[in-house]
């Protein structure tokens, strides 16, 4: 154990792990690069935020990592899609030869001015969170390509809109992971019934929200008066838009941070309380063997 908290990256820092001529970027909002085996990975091997929208493409090769604690093997002709709040973490290579990847990254900030576009695909967080690994057909392939080269061109041009042109592109990969993803539950579950756009963003900046103050907060209330609704109508919201009430969700995230804490930080029980904001530590302690069926301990030596 070798960190007390989870490190949490900027573009910056995620340019440094990136040792190749091949890397591009756009101050430090935006980076595009293509793995060799020179690059450094060293940040990434203990959990730790980006923050980010990320989409990689593995083009040949293969590595093992996890995402919020769920664990994925990455294999050639597969995508991945990180989200700013997602914890992440990749082991160690252990062959040679080191895995052929295309990463793009982009800042909130960047993409701001598309922000409306970007939420409307968010509107499946629930699914991406749950799904951020893809097996892409042979068509979604071609198309990924044809995005890359374009952004790559597009980049090394001099004409006077690049910047907005490069931005509107990488929206456009987020978009067909979106629709590669929408796909994919449409053709493996029976139709549902409809959700209003409406109750979507809603559910969506909830999510959002939940994000940034779940450590502090984990009442109903402050999320409802943030997005200026009354509790019970935020709850009613949430349950018919995701299944699950906004309290499952709220608990989601402060478990995953416990989780993660316990397993990879040297913190005793006592500061991870304090770290998560609870009165005391047999408040945690109650609150954890609740929502998992284990102590803290427990949890720490499995």
């Amino acid at each position: 154990m070798e960190t007390k908290k989870l490190n949490s990256f900027s573009i910056a820092k995620v340019k440094e792990l990136f040792l190749t001529d091949d890397i591009i970027n756009i101050d430090d909002d935006f980076i595009m690069a293509d793995r060799t085996n020179e690059a450094n990975y060293n940040l990434l091997r203990y959990p730790c935020r980006i923050n980010a929208y990320m989409v990689a493409f593995c083009k040949k090769g293969s590595f093992k990592g996890s995402m919020n604690l769920k664990e994925y093997e990455i294999h050639e002709g597969m995508m991945v899609l990180n989200l700013p709040q997602n914890i992440i973490r990749i082991e160690p290579n252990e062959t040679e030869d080191a895995p052929e990847l295309t990463i793009i990254a982009v800042t909130e900030q960047f993409l701001s001015n598309f922000r409306s576009d970007i939420t409307k695909m968010l509107n499946e967080a629930m699914l991406i969170l749950d799904n951020p690994c893809i097996t892409l057909q042979p068509d979604e392939l071609a198309l990924v390509q044809q995005h890359i080269q374009l952004i790559n061109a597009a980049i090394h041009s001099n004409y006077a809109y690049a910047r907005e042109g490069i931005s509107h592109l990488i929206s456009s990969v987020f978009f067909l992971f979106g629709s590669f993803l929408n796909q994919r539950m449409l053709n493996h579950s029976e139709a549902e019934q409809p959700v209003s756009t409406r109750h979507k963003i809603v559910f969506e900046r909830f999510l959002d929200l939940v994000t940034r103050y779940h450590i502090r907060e984990r009442n109903v209330g402050f999320y409802a008066d943030k997005l200026c609704i009354t509790p019970k109508y935020l709850s009613k919201i949430v349950k018919e838009t995701s299944g699950e009430s906004a309290p499952y969700w709220i608990d989601q995230y402060v478990i995953l941070e416990a989780k993660q804490l316990l397993k990879h930080s040297d913190c005793g029980i006592k500061e991870i309380a304090d770290e998560l904001n609870f009165p005391n530590s047999s408040f945690f302690f109650k609150y954890f063997k609740k929502h998992t069926g284990m102590t803290p301990n427990q949890y720490r030596n499995s």
